[in-house]
C-alpha cells in the first residue's frame, strides 16, 4: 500500500513524497500530520497580475501617501532621476528603479510614510533627432508614392500638378512648431511605455501622477529658477568659446561630454618667422642670426586652429634658447623640452639662453595667414613644460586658455567655423579655398598639406593618441568654437556648494564625494544656451538690427506670466509667425520697444531642466505644510540615487540650481541628504553590454524568459533578487547562468515559505512561551532568527542589499533548511497533534513565518504578499501586507521570544560538531550499503562527552538532532561515538530503527501513543 512521508530534497527543503510501505493490515499513512497550505510550489502569473501586484504597488501606495503626517522626521522623500523619454527600457533600468524601490519599501515597513514620485525628462536632442528621423522616413515613403503616381499616370496636367507637389514636399522644411509638437507626442507615447515597464517590475510610486520636465507647470518653476539665477547676478552672455557638437549644431556643457582615451591626432610641430625683434633680445641673439633667419617652434594636435591664430603664448619665466636645424634653420624652443625635441629632429642647440620675457613686444608672421599681418608673444600661465616646446600657438576662438590669456591682451576671440564644423567665408583671405571644409576632417587635412608646401612644417606626428572630448550623444568628436552664449557663473557659487557637499551630504559608497567636488572644483562657468527648438526657451529678447539682449527682472517676469497663461508652444509660435510686433511679451513701460526687439530661439541646457527637479519636491513640502521644517533640517529629500555618471550630470545640476537659487548670506539648503550610486551592467565575462555585440539582455527576457537566449524565467522576484544580491557600488554583471542561480534561489525560498506555511496554518496554540521551557533546539533556532534579523536591519539601513540576500540565504539553507527542519520534521508529522515539541516547533515557526516575511519583503514583494495571504489571521492581524503591519512583527506580543542567548549557540554549535562526525561515520556506513537510511543507525555517545556538552539535553532530543534510530549513552566505553546499524526494528509509522525486538509491538512507543 501507499504510505505518504517526507524527505529532504538536495537543497535541504522538505518535500512531501509517497513510499510503498508493507504492513499487515494497518495503512499508517492516515495518521500523520502533513502540511497543508494552498500557497503553491511556482508562482503563477494571473494571480500575480490580477492580485499581488495591485496589492503591493498602487494599492500599497495610495494608502500610503493618503496618511496623515505631522513630524517631518516620519516623512521620507526618494526624488527620482528622470530617466530620458526615448526608447524601451534596458536592463540599467531596472538595477536603478528597483534599488529605489528596495529603500523605499524597508523606509515604509519600518512606520515611515513613503513619497516618491516617478519623473522623466522630455526635452533635448535625442527626441528632437528621433523626430526628425521618423519624419525624414515618412516624406521618403510620400516621396516615393507620387514618383510611383508619376510613372503611371498618362495625364500631363496631372503629372505637372504631382511634381509640383513633389518639388513643394522636398522643400518644405519643418518648423519648430512642428518639431515641439511632434516632440512632445513622441515623449509622451514613450513615458507611458516606460511607465508600464517599470510597474512590470513591483516599482512602487504615483505613477498616475509623475512629474515631467515637459509640464508647462514644471516649466514655469524652471523659469523661476533661471529669474533667481538672474537675480542673484549669476546670468550673463558672452561671446567666448564652448564645447561644440557639429552633428547635432549645439553647444554642450561639460557634463555633455565623454572622453576618449584613445583619441588619433595629427599633431604638427610648425615654425613662424619671427619679423619684429625688441632690442632686449636682439642684444642677446645678436645681429648674425637675425639677419639668417629665426623662428618660433610651435607644437599643436588640432593644426586646423591656425586658421585662426591670433598670438603665441610663452611663460615668461621659462628659459629658452635657439636650436639650429639644416632644413627649418634657427629654433626658438623651451631649454626644458630639449630632450623631447631631439627624439623627432636632429638639431645643433646654440649657445645662447635668454628668459621668456624677452619674447614680449616682438612679433611673428603666420606662414599660412595673411603676411601683412603681425601677431604677438603674450604670456600665459597655461604654458608648461611638460610637452610641446614652450611656446603654444594660440587662437583664442577655439580653446578656454587661449582666450582668457588673449582677454587679459584685448584680443578679442575670432573663430572662422561655422556651427557644422566647417570653415566659412570669415576664413583669412589667403584660404578662401578652406571655405565649406570640414575643420575635423578635410579642412585638418588640407592645413597640414598647405604647411608642408610653405615649408612651415617641421615635423609630423600621424597618429597621436590622447584623451579627447566626445559629444556623449552622437558619440563623435567636438571642437571648441567661439559664439555668443548664455552662461552661469559657477565660479561664484562653487566654493559654498562644495562645502555644502562635504560637511552636510552623505555618500554611499563615499568615494562619491571626491567625484562630484571634483567635477565642481574644476568648473567656473556653465553654458546653458543650446540652439535647438524642443527645449524651454532662454527668455531674453534681441534688438533685431543690432543683436544686443534685452534682458531684466521686469522682461523675464512679464516672459513667465505669458508662458505660464499659454505654455511654451506661444513663444516658438510669435517665432513662426513673424510678427512685427511683440507686445504681448513686454511689460507696459517697454511697449514702445515692440517693432525693435525679436523673441530669442536659444533653449536651455537639459541638465538645467532635469536640475531643476527639486522644485517638485519644495512644492510637495509646502502643500504638506512641512517646507519650514525642511528648511530647518537642511534638505528636501533623503535620497538622490542614480549611476555614477550622474556625478557630472544630474546630482552636479541639482546642487548648482539649488545654491545658485539662495540668497548671498543665507543658508544653504541642499536638494539631497544621501547620494547614492550604483555601477553599470555587463555580461557574465565582463564586457559592456554593446548592442553591436549582441550581449544585451532587457528586462521582460528576466520577467517572462527567452529560450533562444537561455535566459530563464524568474519573475518579478527573481529580477529584484538578482538587483538586490549584486554589489551595486560597483559594475554589475548578468548572463543565463547567473540568472539560472537566482532562480534557483527563488525557488528555495517557495519551498522554504510552503513548508512554514504548511505546517503552521493548524496551529491552536495560543498561550505566550517562556524560552526557558522550550527545547535546546529551539531556543537556538531562535537565538540564530534574533541575529539574522538585526543582521538584515543593519545591512538595509547601510544600504547592502547584497549582505540581507547573503544573511537570507544562510538562514533558509543552513539554519533552517538543513538544520531546523530536517530535525523537526519527525515530530511535526509523527508527534501527537497537542505534543508540547510539536506546538513549541508550530509557535517558533510562527516568529520564523513573521520575520522572514518582514525581511524579503523590500526585495521580493510579490512572494511576500503572496505569503502574507496564506498566513493564519492571528499572525496578520488582519492588515493587508506585511508593510501595513511593519518591521519585526514578532516582538508585537512576544518580545522575549526572539532574543539573542550566547551561551545556548555556544552549546549548540558544540552539538553541531558531534553531528558533522555522527554525519560522516553514516556517509561511510552508506558507502559500504550497510545502511540505507540515518534512520537504521544508533549511536553510542560517552557519558564524558554528553557532560562536556554543558546542556540538559535528553537521549530523545539528541536522536531528533542527530536525526538516527537510538542514541545511547555509554558509561563504561571512553570512545566518544560509535555509529553503527541499529538492532532494533524499523517503526512501520516513522521509519525510526526504534521497536525493541521481541517486544511484541509492531510500532515504537512515541507511535503506539499516537496511534
Amino acid at each position: 500500500m501507499l504510505r505518504t512521508a517526507v524527505r529532504s530534497s538536495r537543497n535541504g527543503v522538505i518535500k512531501p513524497f509517497f513510499a510503498r510501505y508493507n504492513s499487515t493490515n494497518l495503512d499508517y499513512s492516515k495518521t500523520i500530520i502533513l502540511p497543508q497550505t494552498s500557497f503553491n510550489n511556482r508562482s503563477d502569473d494571473t494571480l500575480i497580475n490580477d492580485k499581488l501586484l495591485p496589492q503591493t504597488t498602487k494599492k500599497l501606495y495610495d494608502w500610503n501617501i493618503n496618511r496623515k503626517c505631522a513630524d517631518i522626521n516620519d516623512l521620507f522623500i526618494f526624488h527620482d532621476g528622470p530617466p530620458y523619454a526615448n526608447g524601451d527600457l534596458h536592463i540599467g533600468h531596472a538595477l536603478n528603479k528597483v534599488l529605489k524601490d528596495i529603500i523605499n519599501r524597508f523606509q515604509l515597513i519600518q512606520g515611515k510614510k513613503v513619497h516618491y514620485v516617478p519623473g522623466w525628462d522630455c526635452h533635448g536632442l535625442p527626441i528632437e533627432l528621433k523626430t526628425l528621423e521618423k519624419l525624414s522616413k515618412e516624406r521618403k515613403e510620400q516621396e516615393k508614392l507620387i514618383k510611383k503616381e508619376i510613372k503611371k499616370s498618362k495625364d500631363e496636367s496631372l503629372k505637372l500638378e504631382l511634381k509640383k507637389k513633389l518639388d513643394l514636399l522636398k522643400s518644405t522644411k519643418l518648423s519648430s512648431t512642428d518639431i515641439i509638437k511632434l516632440s512632445t507626442e513622441h515623449a509622451m507615447n514613450t513615458q507611458k511605455s516606460q511607465s508600464e515597464q517599470f510597474q512590470q517590475m513591483a516599482i512602487m510610486g504615483d505613477f498616475e501622477n509623475p512629474y515631467l520636465t515637459l509640464e508647462n507647470s514644471y516649466i514655469v518653476d524652471q523659469l523661476r529658477i533661471f529669474k533667481k539665477f538672474f537675480d542673484n547676478g549669476l546670468v550673463h552672455r558672452q561671446e567666448k568659446p564652448v564645447y561644440w557638437g557639429c552633428e547635432n549644431s549645439t553647444a554642450l556643457a561639460e557634463g555633455e561630454l565623454e572622453y576618449n582615451h584613445q583619441h588619433e591626432s595629427k599633431a604638427a610641430y610648425v615654425k613662424f618667422p619671427i619679423v619684429q625683434i625688441n632690442e632686449k633680445l636682439r642684444g642677446i641673439i645678436g645681429d648674425k642670426i637675425i639677419n639668417e633667419g629665426i623662428s618660433a617652434l610651435i607644437w599643436t594636435s588640432t593644426p586646423w586652429t591656425l586658421a585662426a591664430n591670433l598670438a603665441i603664448s610663452i611663460n615668461e619665466k621659462f628659459n629658452y634658447t635657439i636650436i639650429f636645424n639644416e632644413k627649418f634653420g634657427n629654433l626658438i624652443v623651451a631649454v626644458d623640452l630639449l630632450p623631447e625635441l631631439e627624439k623627432i629632429i636632429e638639431f645643433e642647440k646654440l649657445e645662447i639662453e635668454f628668459t621668456g620675457d624677452k619674447l614680449l613686444n616682438c612679433g611673428y608672421k603666420s606662414l599660412v595667414l595673411n603676411n601683412d599681418k603681425t601677431y604677438p608673444f603674450i604670456h600665459g600661465d597655461h604654458v608648461t613644460s611638460t610637452a610641446g616646446t614652450g611656446l603654444v600657438h594660440t587662437a583664442p576662438g577655439h580653446g578656454h586658455d587661449d582666450y582668457l590669456v588673449c582677454l587679459k591682451n584685448n584680443i578679442k576671440p575670432y573663430s572662422p567655423v561655422d556651427k557644422f564644423g566647417k570653415y566659412t567665408n570669415e576664413i583669412d583671405e589667403n584660404l578662401k579655398d578652406f571655405i565649406g571644409l570640414k575643420v575635423l576632417t578635410d579642412g585638418n587635412l588640407k592645413m597640414i598639406k598647405l604647411l608642408e608646401d610653405v615649408k612651415g612644417l617641421v615635423f609630423l606626428n600621424e597618429k597621436y593618441i590622447h584623451s579627447y572630448p566626445y559629444d556623449w550623444r552622437s558619440k563623435k568628436p567636438i571642437i571648441i568654437r567661439a559664439t555668443p552664449q548664455w552662461f552661469i557663473d559657477v565660479s561664484k557659487i562653487k566654493d559654498k556648494t562644495i562645502n555644502a557637499l562635504t560637511e552636510n551630504v552623505n555618500f554611499h559608497p563615499k568615494r562619491g564625494l571626491n567625484r562630484l567636488t571634483s567635477f565642481i572644483k574644476n568648473r567656473n562657468e556653465w553654458c546653458i544656451s543650446r540652439q535647438r527648438s524642443w527645449g524651454v526657451p532662454i527668455p531674453v529678447l534681441y534688438h533685431r538690427e543690432t543683436g544686443e539682449p534685452l534682458l531684466n527682472d521686469e522682461i523675464i517676469e512679464k516672459i513667465i506670466s505669458i508662458i505660464e497663461k499659454d505654455n511654451i508652444l506661444a513663444w516658438f509660435e510669435q517665432i513662426e509667425n513673424g510678427e512685427i510686433s511683440i507686445s504681448k511679451w513686454l511689460p507696459e513701460k517697454y511697449q514702445h520697444l515692440s517693432n525693435d526687439y525679436i523673441l530669442g530661439t536659444d533653449t536651455m541646457d537639459v541638465w538645467f531642466d532635469s536640475g531643476s527637479s527639486w522644485k517638485t519636491i519644495e512644492r510637495y513640502l509646502n502643500e504638506e505644510g512641512l517646507l519650514n521644517d525642511a528648511k530647518k533640517r537642511g534638505y528636501y529629500s533623503d535620497i538622490y540615487l542614480e549611476g555614477s555618471d550622474q556625478h557630472r550630470g544630474w546630482f552636479q545640476s541639482s546642487v548648482l540650481t539649488k545654491v545658485g537659487t539662495l540668497e548671498e548670506n543665507s543658508e544653504v539648503i541642499m536638494p539631497y541628504k544621501n547620494i547614492i550610486t550604483h555601477g553599470f551592467t555587463l555580461d557574465e565575462k565582463g564586457e559592456k553590454m554593446s548592442k553591436s555585440i549582441g550581449n544585451t539582455i532587457l528586462p521582460f527576457q528576466i520577467l517572462n524568459g527567452d529560450k533562444n537566449n537561455n535566459i530563464p524565467k524568474i519573475g518579478i522576484d527573481g529580477l529584484r533578487l538578482w538587483v538586490a544580491q549584486s554589489d551595486y557600488t560597483n559594475d554589475i554583471n548578468v548572463g543565463p547562468t547567473i540568472l539560472k542561480h537566482v532562480g534557483d534561489n527563488i525557488k528555495k525560498l517557495r519551498f522554504t515559505f510552503k513548508f512554514l506555511l504548511g505546517n503552521i496554518s493548524g496551529s491552536s496554540f495560543e498561550n505566550d512561551i517562556d524560552v526557558s521551557s522550550l527545547p535546546l533546539l529551539e531556543r537556538y533556532i531562535l537565538s540564530r532568527l534574533n541575529c539574522f534579523e538585526k543582521e538584515c536591519f543593519e545591512a538595509y539601513n547601510e544600504h547592502s542589499y547584497y549582505k540581507v540576500v547573503k544573511s537570507i540565504n544562510q538562514f533558509v539553507n543552513v539554519e533552517l533548511s538543513s538544520i531546523y527542519f530536517d530535525i523537526r520534521k519527525d515530530a511535526l508529522y509523527t508527534d501527537s497533534i497537542d505534543s508540547e515539541k510539536r506546538q513549541f516547533s508550530i509557535k517558533v515557526m510562527e516568529e520564523i513565518t513573521k520575520i522572514l516575511v518582514s525581511v524579503v519583503s523590500p526585495i521580493t514583494p510579490i512572494i511576500a504578499q503572496e505569503v502574507w495571504d496564506n498566513m493564519p489571521s492571528k499572525l496578520t492581524l488582519g492588515e493587508p501586507t506585511s508593510f501595513h503591519a511593519g518591521w519585526k512583527v514578532s516582538n508585537d506580543n512576544n518580545e522575549k521570544l526572539v532574543k539573542y542567548d550566547e551561551q545556548i549557540e555556544i552549546q549548540f554549535k558544540e552539538i553541531l560538531k558531534l553531528k558533522e562526525i555522527i554525519n560522516l561515520q553514516i556517509a561511510n556506513l552508506r558507502s559500504q550499503r550497510i545502511i540505507g537510511s540515518s534512520l537504521e543507525t544508533e549511536v553510542h555517545i560517552s557519558s564524558k562527552t554528553i557532560e562536556q556538552l554543558q546542556s540538559k539535553i535528553g537521549k530523545s532530543d539528541l536522536e531528533d538532532i542527530f536525526v538516527v534510530g537510538r542514541v545511547i549513552i555509554d558509561e563504561n566505553t571512553d570512545d566518544e561515538i560509535i555509529v553503527s546499524k541499529s538492532t532494533y526494528h524499523k517503526c512501520p509509522r516513522c521509519w525510526k530503527h526504534s521497536v525493541e525486538p521481541d517486544s511484541g509491538h509492531e510500532l515504537c512507543h512515541r507511535c503506539q501513543s499516537c496511534v
